[in-house]
């Protein structure tokens, strides 16, 4: 009989503070949002309330303000059973879309099924080390899980940069190509691939936070268009004698 009591106690807590919250506006919802994580970005917009709402945000990245046009977010009820507070959110600014489940547990923060598009414009906001590159093209983000603890984020992303072009080369477009990061702490490991295209580039290297980059590999030209992608290929590295060109970058 005390045990059911307890029981009946602890759930009339959780369902008034599930009240409560329901009750919360979107916009004090951002401005706790805010406070944990000061000057990250500023609300223009928020209506709706922490269950479910929308909002319009401008980020600050390290390479310049983003606008988000539209923030949407729904929390999914049902993942309480797994012990994770979770929300589908999605996103959308100048040349971005991206949807995901964003949660939080007892010990961590979670990213589930990340799906994103971008302009390779749009990128250089959050990487601004390849802004010298002027990029082209499109590129997609693909994440099954990402999870962090506050200090290291661990998982796995996909990025897949497709009618790639820079303002260093006549040659457009110059391939489509695949970097496989694997996230384990603080850095994290990256093996690059080409999927088409006449300018072919492989290899492996290290990304740690937030600017740090090595990359380790080559690069050669293909077909009608490789005489073409000379200028470019010196650029990226010294010739070899079998054709190719060996890539050894760090940054910074």
């Amino acid at each position: 009989m005390k045990h059911n009591l307890i029981v009946f106690v602890v759930l009339g807590i959780v369902g008034y503070a599930i009240f409560l919250a329901a009750q919360m506006p979107a916009s004090a919802l951002l401005a706790a949002a805010q406070r944990a994580e000061p000057g990250k970005f500023d609300v223009r917009e928020a209506t709706g309330s922490a269950w479910r709402g929308n909002a319009k945000l401008t980020l600050h990245a390290p390479g310049g303000d983003v606008a988000i046009d539209r923030l949407e977010w729904r929390w999914r009820p049902a993942r309480l059973l797994a012990g994770r507070m979770a929300f589908d959110v999605t996103a959308a600014a100048p040349g971005l879309e991206a949807a995901y489940e964003g949660a939080r547990s007892l010990t961590r923060w979670e990213v589930r099924d990340a799906k994103a598009r971008a302009s390779a414009a749009a990128v250089v906001a959050l990487a601004p080390w390849i802004a010298p590159w002027r990029p082209e093209g499109e590129v997609t983000f693909t994440s099954p899980r990402l999870e962090s603890d506050g200090r290291e984020l661990h998982g796995t992303v996909r990025v897949e940069w497709k009618g790639a072009a820079v303002a260093l080369s006549d040659v457009k477009p110059l391939g489509s190509y695949r970097a496989d990061i694997d996230m384990q702490g603080p850095g994290a490991g990256v093996s690059v691939t080409t999927l088409d295209g006449p300018l072919r580039v492989s290899g492996k290297g290290t990304l740690v936070p937030p600017g740090r980059v090595t990359f380790a590999g080559e690069a050669r030209g293909e077909g009608a268009a490789a005489a073409a992608l000379a200028p470019l290929l010196k650029l990226m590295g010294a010739p070899r004698a079998d054709g190719a060109h060996t890539i050894d970058w760090r940054a910074p």
